[in-house]
């Protein structure tokens, strides 16, 4: 009978890897591009002489029999251990230890050993795909090479050193041996390794472009599996905890197929500036070319997940990496959490930052506008977004191809802007040379420039088109720059990384050096009187209600009269309006030196069932003095405090076993909520089901539910859990728990 040869796990992953390819490429690429009519790096053992083996004689072709990679040593020194993929895992510029045994005794003096490590396509050794490491006394990263630390009849022992610069991707492993008989004949013979080799970046290796010099920021931005990202807005941040996840196997296969798919060459695939920028473009997915993951920002998400519903990026890969087509749905957070996943897998240093008030789809060629009636309305559908939040990342790295000063942390924005060239990917661009408005600096700096600088500038517009500026508000871009600080979960503001303090000296200078490169010029307004003094202030209390109050005074020895318009919109952290929930107009006669204030305010029972959970409220304000014409103007958003999860374990899990996690939430609004549900994970824990919460929970009402996990790897691990339901989203949890082997099993 005849005996089927075993797939191998790498076989898998290549047959995966070519059928990618094939759907996302297409499956005719003729005249596309030079289609390989032979293989210049032939893998079976092609170079073998005609010489018969001597059976008798221990002589002639030296056969490997078998390789040992070593890999738990060298895993944990390289600090690949918890990769679930069971490959070697390697950290380029590091060397690593490996033993061949052969089918007779090796000698020093006759045989001769070459490892060739063959990755791409079209393996070929002029591209520096075939890589020969040839035997070398003194070894340094700058280069491959190998010593023979020792020889014991059949087995050798080496030492292998990958340079610095190498390619990062999947490798095969190709032994090569020549054997000089007594008669001058020379044998040759090339075995491959079943298994293949993975290659990562390296920030523990100085010559490496990612190296990172504290050793807590490689813990933080390369190896935590766990983060917190920052939404909300100024003064009411919502921290949402996240599972990047990156030692989940689907997470490397993941991201070396994103590779594959952004067609970037071979040889680039060593450069951190370029992967960054090709893989990004490939995260999030378009009209022009297929990706990760699709934006949706329109509250209607029933034919996908809600972005808001995701707790960790593993998933979103394995449905990518099962469907082999985008994921249905992200917003600016999903895909910068996804990108931090991918680039930490690969051993980028990377994290994820969010902006409060941030200009998007910009190029700084204008300010943003925002447009009112004549009758001191605003005119939403028509106002520039403006975000209450956007996150984008940072990855470290150095920039050769920039003027020295400019490594370091490089940002870059996964989410499809709209530009003059269509839907595209920003970055990455040095953070310093954007604080320094060097928008000439690549990559695409003046987008990036944009979201964290820029003034409002309001218009009032007649009933033939006619517009005239009225107000101009500084400065509101690039508010409260956060991102996780290391080694805790509490916030590190990053403003100052990003642009000098408001007004200063520093700031100005920067503001005309950018305005040189763009079409962007200074908007005067026509000054004004203003002897009245107004205050806005406004909140949204933890049941959901909501107040705004504009407080003004009469500075002045004159009688005015203050026209007012308020309004309360409910919108999406993009700035876009949704529902009107309230206005107000009214007249104030401010006597000398006196004071008044309007109000207006809202009852979470009147407006929260007409708006989806991911909608907050947002307060327009327009007041004019009727004398002067002085104008205030105010466009602020007001957040809901979101309540929490409490999240608990009873002891230690056991991996593979499962264990209980309790969950409890207490409802804080005045009104019931309805349509929950809970979703639940962890770094190295297997995917449980949606729970669905069977009952509405009434106001103040305490809820409980029990969750089983299922842990695969050990290590104390965060577990993260989300509640979503009609009236909120955004409801999060976590707990930490040790997972320990069973040593009962």
């Amino acid at each position: 009978m005849a005996r089927h040869r075993r797939v191998s796990l790498s076989e898998k992953f290549a047959s995966y890897y070519g059928n990618l390819r094939g759907l996302l490429l297409g499956s005719n690429l003729s005249g596309r591009r030079a289609t390989p009519q032979e293989n210049l790096f032939p893998e079976e053992a092609q170079l073998t002489s005609f010489k018969k083996d001597k059976e008798s004689k221990e002589e002639g072709q030296l056969k490997p029999k078998s390789v040992d990679l070593n890999r738990y040593l060298n895993r944990l020194a390289h600090r690949t251990k918890e990769y679930e993929i069971p490959n070697l895992l390697l950290r380029r510029g590091q060397a690593f230890d490996l033993s061949i045994i052969f089918d007779r005794t090796f000698s020093r003096q006759d045989d001769t050993i070459v490892l060739k490590f063959v990755t791409g396509s079209q393996p070929r050794q002029s591209k520096g795909t075939v890589v020969p490491v040839k035997m070398d006394t003194n070894l340094n990263n700058s280069q491959w090479g190998y010593q023979l630390l020792s020889a014991e009849d059949r087995k050798v022992n080496l030492k292998v050193m990958t340079a610095h610069d190498a390619i990062v991707g999947r490798y095969h492993l190709f032994v090569e041996t020549t054997h000089v008989t007594e008669d001058g004949t020379i044998e040759k013979y090339r075995y491959r390794h079943n298994d293949d080799v993975y290659i990562l970046f390296n920030p523990w290796c100085q010559e490496d472009p990612v190296f990172l010099e504290e050793e807590t920021q490689r813990q933080e931005y390369v190896l935590k599996e766990t983060g917190r990202i920052w939404l909300g807005t100024v003064g009411k941040f919502c921290v949402r905890p996240w599972n990047f996840g990156q030692f989940d196997d689907i997470c490397l296969i993941a991201a070396l197929a994103i590779l594959e798919k952004s067609e970037l060459g071979d040889q680039a695939r060593g450069n951190p500036i370029y992967v960054v920028r090709q893989m990004s473009k490939v995260i999030n997915n378009n009209e022009r070319d297929g990706g990760v993951l699709l934006g949706n920002w329109s509250g209607k998400y029933d034919d996908g997940v809600a972005p808001y519903a995701w707790n960790g990026s593993s998933a979103i890969l394995e449905e990518f990496y099962k469907k082999r087509k985008g994921v249905k749905y992200g917003q600016c957070w999903t895909f910068a959490a996804v990108a931090t996943t991918v680039f930490r897998s690969l051993g980028i240093p990377t994290r994820c930052v969010t902006s409060f008030k941030a200009a998007h789809d910009s190029d700084y060629s204008s300010p943003m506008d925002a447009y009112w009636t004549l009758d001191g309305k605003p005119r939403k559908s028509s106002d520039d977004a403006i975000w209450d939040f956007h996150v984008w990342n940072e990855s470290w790295f150095r920039r050769p191809d920039l003027p020295p000063g400019y490594d370091g942390w490089q940002a870059f924005d996964v989410t499809p802007q709209e530009c003059l060239e269509g839907v595209f990917t920003c970055g990455p661009c040095s953070v310093k040379g954007i604080r320094q408005g060097e928008l000439y600096y690549g990559f695409d700096a003046k987008f990036l420039f944009a979201e964290v600088n820029g003034d409002r500038v309001h218009w009032i517009v007649d009933s033939d088109g006619n517009m005239t500026p009225v107000a101009k508000e500084t400065g509101i871009m690039g508010r409260c720059i956060s991102t996780k600080a290391v080694s805790t979960i509490s916030r590190e503001d990053l403003t100052n990384a990003y642009k000098f303090s408001e007004g200063s000296k520093e700031e100005n200078d920067t503001i005309a050096k950018a305005e040189q490169f763009c079409s962007r010029h200074s908007l005067d307004i026509e000054p004004t009187k203003e002897d009245i003094t107004f205050t806005f202030s406004g909140d949204a209390t933890r049941v959901g209600d909501f107040t705004a109050i504009l407080d003004m005074e009469n500075t002045s020895d004159i009688q005015r009269v203050v026209n007012v318009y308020m309004c309360a919109t409910s919108c999406r952290y993009t700035g876009i309006p949704v529902n009107e929930i309230k206005d107000t107009s009214t007249t104030s006669i401010l006597e000398p030196y006196t004071k008044d204030m309007v109000t207006i305010t809202a009852k979470c029972a009147d407006f929260i069932n007409s708006i989806d959970a991911e909608s907050h409220v947002n307060i327009y304000v327009m007041a004019t003095v009727k004398e002067t014409g002085q104008r205030f103007v105010k466009h602020e958003a007001l957040w809901v405090e979101k309540p929490h999860l409490e999240l608990k374990t009873e002891g230690s899990a056991h991996v593979g076993k499962l264990f209980d996690v309790a969950i409890k939430l207490v409802n804080p609004l005045s009104v019931p909520l309805t349509g929950g549900y809970i979703n639940m994970e962890g770094p190295g824990m297997q995917r449980v089901a949606t729970v669905k919460v069977k009952k509405s929970i009434a106001p103040g009402e305490e809820i409980r539910e029990t969750i089983q996990l299922k842990p695969r790897r050990l290590g104390r691990k965060e577990i993260i859990a989300s509640f979503q339901c009609k009236q909120v989203c955004d409801v999060t949890g976590v707990t930490e728990v040790d997972v320990v082997e069973d040593t009962k099993g």
